[in-house]
């Protein structure tokens, strides 16, 4: 997904490097880049890197990266830990360099038009949402790196999904989660980290109920919250899976029955609704990325606002192994 949008928006892909991977020389040759076997070595002739390999490496790879000048477009979640996601934080904003979190909801047609509309709820007081998906459904197909600590690290579903979910909340909130209570499982034999986990969070004087299952046996994948407020409530549904035009708004008055929303045509900048999702999203995000470097400001979502997001991860596992309420970290 990345290597499209880049292309497409005009920048130059210098090069690729994924030690080990079969799969570098054909990227790099669908773009006549170069297969790079040290990573030192692709720094030296790019201005940015866009990092998308297992969580582990994030960190490592970001931070020589933004050591040495360059700007960062990495994925999420932003690391395995507050502590490195920080300290890549840190490094990243004393360099000056531009960062940013590929947290994809936020170029969601559907999320977009929600966030335009969101004053309409009035004062907020409550809200609930969940990210299911079936890419680890199966108990018997072997175990990919998401589901090993050396890969996906502690976090499991609550890094992969959760980053998604946290910071769409927290976005269309307006407000930072602050407290978590929460639980995870590990629900089949052979992975190392959680399949599943329920959370009750707090944003400011606000409570809400989340899920994140990558077990749960639907397809397409499902992205939803609604955000209920005294003057009437939101739904929306995002288009993380399937054809980015399967995004919906829905509004309720209060009290009253949902009622489907348009979504705004001047949210697409030049996009095609009938894209791929990834793509899609993708597109828009890389916008951001190139002009914030063209104007030497920091995108949204930020490297800092991935770093947010990490804190609520943080908090949950750390909710689920002691039993008891945790307070998010401030970032």
């Amino acid at each position: 997904m990345h290597a499209p949008a880049f292309h497409g928006a005009g920048a130059q892909i210098q090069g690729v490097y994924a030690q080990g991977s079969p799969r570098a020389r054909a990227l790099a040759e669908a773009y006549g880049a170069k297969v790079y076997e040290d990573y030192g070595e692709l720094l030296e002739n790019v201005d940015a890197v866009a990092i998308a390999t297992p969580d582990a490496a994030h960190v490592p790879l970001a931070l020589e990266a933004v050591r040495r000048g360059r700007h960062v477009f990495l994925e999420k979640p932003v690391g395995l830990s507050l502590e490195e996601a920080r300290s890549l934080l840190q490094e990243a904003e004393a360099r000056g360099v531009v960062a940013m979190t590929a947290l994809t909801a936020r170029a969601d047609w559907g999320a977009e038009t929600a966030f335009q509309v969101r004053e309409r709820l009035g004062e907020v007081v409550a809200f609930r949402g969940a990210f299911l998906a079936d890419y680890l459904a199966d108990p018997q197909a072997p175990v990919p790196w998401r589901g090993r600590l050396a890969g996906g690290g502690r976090a499991g579903v609550v890094g992969d999904l959760g980053a998604h979910l946290f910071d769409l909340t927290a976005w269309l909130l307006g407000k930072p989660l602050e407290e978590v209570i929460a639980r995870t499982e590990i629900l089949f034999l052979g992975r190392e980290n959680p399949d599943w986990a329920g959370i009750l969070a707090r944003a400011g004087q606000t409570w809400g109920s989340l899920e994140l299952s990558r077990v749960h046996p639907v397809r397409p994948q499902r992205l939803y919250l609604e955000v209920e407020g005294d003057r009437g409530a939101l739904r929306v549904l995002l288009a993380l899976a399937g054809r980015a035009e399967e995004a919906a708004v829905f509004w309720s008055e209060r009290p009253g029955a949902w009622e489907p929303l348009l979504l705004d045509p001047g949210l697409l900048r030049g996009r095609n609704p009938r894209e791929p999702w990834g793509l899609f999203h993708f597109r828009e995000l890389v916008r951001r990325f190139l002009r914030a470097i063209e104007l030497g400001e920091q995108p949204v979502p930020s490297l800092r606002e991935g770093v947010v997001a990490q804190a609520v991860i943080e908090a949950v596992l750390e909710s689920s192994l002691e039993g008891k309420a945790q307070e998010v970290e401030g970032v």
